[in-house]
């Protein structure tokens, strides 16, 4: 098993008992980040699909992991959101029941910590990246259980990591791997759940109506019979 799978796996047992949506997306100090996603479920074309956001502050560039549960849910693709790019060089990778995409990597336009960027200079940007906690990227996935919960991880890994813009000094500071308490530095995980939903009801007049009329087909067809 390579150590992506294993890492996923791993994941799926904290997904497991980490179900409630965390909301919180601040720099809490100069290397501290905190991530934050919301997942909503939305039909198209007839199929039921799943459209998470990923929402830190004050974000210039990034580097993040998504989890989410592969016999539940099928991954469509990223979208970057609110100006922001994500580069397609990113991973997939599923492993039994555990689906992870790995790195992936944004930034908003000027700010490419990839070629142009080195912390504190901001002298490769025409503008600045939206202030406060927005929308950077939309994960979305196909329901293939809509009658099961599904859960959904945004977090950091060793390489993984946030830097954000602060607009009042036009700094730029690193969030680097998950979160160390021992250090108050790295990026916090965030966790939400799409509750399943079961077959929606008939309602009462509908559902005498069709019990009505299949009691009418039946007394036809007995007849039918004692006729031949």
């Amino acid at each position: 098993m390579s150590r992506k799978a294993m890492g996923v796996c791993a994941l799926l047992a904290a997904l497991g008992c980490a179900s409630t949506e965390v909301s919180a997306a601040v720099i809490k100090t100069a290397k501290h980040a905190s991530t934050s996603n919301h997942t909503v479920a939305t039909t198209t074309g007839g199929q039921r699909q799943i459209l998470m956001n990923v929402d830190p502050l004050d974000v210039a560039s990034f580097r993040l992991e998504v989890s989410f549960e592969a016999d539940k849910v099928e991954f469509l693709g990223i979208t970057g959101l609110n100006g922001y790019v994500i580069d397609e060089n990113y991973e997939v990778v599923t492993e039994g029941p555990g689906g992870l995409i790995s790195g992936i990597h944004g930034y908003y336009p000027g700010f490419n910590d990839l070629i142009s960027l080195q912390s504190g200079n901001t002298a490769a940007a025409t503008n600045t990246p939206p202030a406060g906690e927005v929308d950077i990227f939309q994960v979305a996935f196909l329901d293939l259980a809509p009658d099961q919960d599904k859960n959904f991880a945004v977090f950091a890994d060793p390489f993984d990591y946030i830097n954000a813009y602060n607009p009042d000094t036009g700094e730029i500071t690193g969030a680097v791997g998950p979160y160390n308490p021992a250090t108050d530095e790295g990026v916090d995980p965030a966790f939400s759940t799409v509750a399943g939903v079961s077959a929606v009801p008939l309602p009462g007049g509908l559902g005498m109506g069709l019990m009505g009329g299949l009691g009418v087909l039946g007394a036809r067809w007995g007849r039918r019979r004692k006729a031949k």
